[in-house]
């Protein structure tokens, strides 16, 4: 295929120094991506879901497998490693994409793509406009057989890591190199996943506590259930005839599709369970608690409360 290009596109795509900087960039991009989707991978799972085009079972394996493979060929490009291979998975996976973006614009799926997790919002028009670029940098390194400049290669070449190897024994010639690229890549594809869910966890705002409360059972018992299980809860009282909880139904349903299984729902009607509202000091409805925690005095920890006035926004804050 090169041989057909006019000579100075190939002395172009040929040229060891856009390569590294595809590399690079490209690394870069599918680093960040792959660390940001890993950062909360049961989102990243609920929005391959939502796109509809996979079973939900193959949604879920795509779904958990996607961000380890952009881990690997980002680090793997750093690197230098493989980049060929690297270049060669991105190319599916990217046409993987364009299609996920293209069924979205037709159905109109969300607005953003999902593409780097919470870390950055990209509609579906820059993110198609985003992958073709790639699948044109991917089929370059494709291309060329002088990935390695500036590489882990070229430095092992100079520690003489590779003149380990014995020319007489396939073994060593062979695996012995391949093993010592791979682990190099492994190795960085863990350094890379724990920092960036490290600092995650470090710039993770921390919820301020509104107010404190003793709960009636069974709720306290639903509550205890999912605080073991790491869930905030969302305790919602309602009522019959009541127009603003009418009004805030949708609210809540959106919230409960989009965090189906990382948050539990309690809905409590006023009056049938007036014992249980005037535990929890509910004077009006819709009124929602954020549950997250209990204290050491065994009292559950409320860091939000909203009456009346519904907002997706807000209690999203809560949520995730």
């Amino acid at each position: 295929m090169r041989d057909l290009l006019p000579l100075k596109t190939k002395n172009v795509i040929q040229n060891r120094w856009l390569l590294f900087s595809l590399r690079m960039v490209l690394g870069a991009v599918f680093i960040v991506a792959a660390v940001a989707k890993i950062q909360d991978i049961a989102k990243f799972v609920s929005t391959v879901v939502s796109y509809g085009i996979l079973p939900v079972s193959l949604a879920h394996l795509y779904g958990n497998v996607i961000p380890w493979v952009e881990l690997f060929i980002g680090c793997a490009l750093i690197l230098g490693v493989l980049v060929r291979f690297a270049a060669a998975l991105l190319a599916p996976l990217v046409i993987s994409f364009i299609i996920a973006g293209s069924s979205a614009l037709q159905h109109t799926i969300g607005v953003n793509c999902g593409c780097f997790g919470t870390f950055l919002a990209l509609s579906h028009p820059v993110s198609l406009i985003l992958d073709g670029l790639i699948l044109i940098a991917a089929f370059i390194l494709l291309l060329n057989s002088s990935g390695e400049f500036l590489s882990i290669v070229q430095l092992l070449d100079r520690l003489r890591l590779n003149n380990l190897t014995d020319e007489n024994k396939p073994l060593t010639k062979y695996v012995l190199p391949a093993f010592i690229r791979v682990s190099c890549v492994g190795l960085v594809m863990v350094l890379a996943a724990a920092l960036g869910i490290g600092m995650h966890e470090i710039s993770k705002p921390a919820q301020q506590v509104v107010e404190t409360m003793n709960l009636p059972t069974p709720i306290s018992g639903q509550v205890d259930n999912a605080l073991l299980q790491h869930k905030p809860v969302l305790i919602e009282v309602y009522a019959d005839g009541c127009g603003l909880c009418e009004a805030a139904a949708p609210v809540i349903s959106s919230l409960e599709e989009e965090f189906t299984n990382e948050v539990m729902f309690i809905p409590i009607d006023y009056y049938t369970n007036p014992a249980a509202v005037s535990d929890i000091g509910v004077m009006g409805t819709p009124t929602v608690l954020v549950i997250v925690s209990k204290n050491s005095k065994g009292q559950y920890n409320v860091v939000g409360r909203f009456q009346s006035f519904l907002n997706k926004t807000s209690l999203e804050s809560y949520l995730e």
